[in-house]
């Protein structure tokens, strides 16, 4: 049965409309046109909301698959190759955190509040919009899945 080894639960500003998981060796990219971009080295969410907000963010390290989630408005997958294995959230969390050694990981990401979000901005400020958009990241590496 797998497990989770590592939580990671924080709040991070929502700039330009995207949170980045940024890998220690890797550069800023953008794929596609959904609300999950992932390339090499980095995973970008795209918000629903219109301007400048805070949402809660949580990224897990499992040793295995994790068990599909219910309850959250949408969900991605993708692979993600790592070049150091060490992901900084970006713009505002100083948190880095050991995903694991250099290689290819699964994702699954989900996401809640969008319709919240959407319907809120441009007109809310700051702190009406601060939790209202939430993202949950799961990482594991790709060999096991």
């Amino acid at each position: 049965m797998p497990r989770c080894v590592t939580r990671l639960e924080t709040e991070t500003l929502v700039s330009r409309r995207m949170i980045v998981l940024l890998d220690d060796a890797g550069d800023y990219g953008l794929a596609g046109d959904d609300w999950l971009s992932v390339t090499p080295n980095c995973v970008v969410a795209i918000s629903a909301g219109a301007t400048d907000h805070y949402a809660r963010v949580s990224v897990e390290i499992w040793d295995g698959v994790p068990p599909l989630l219910d309850g959250w408005e949408s969900g991605k997958a993708g692979r993600v190759r790592l070049d150091s294995g060490y992901l900084e959230i970006q713009p505002t969390d100083t948190h880095v955190l050991r995903i694991g050694p250099p290689g290819h990981y699964e994702l699954r990401a989900y996401s809640a509040g969008r319709a919240r979000i959407a319907a809120a901005t441009p007109r809310a400020g700051i702190e009406e919009l601060r939790g209202v958009e939430s993202f949950l990241f799961q990482f594991w590496a790709a060999d096991r899945a």
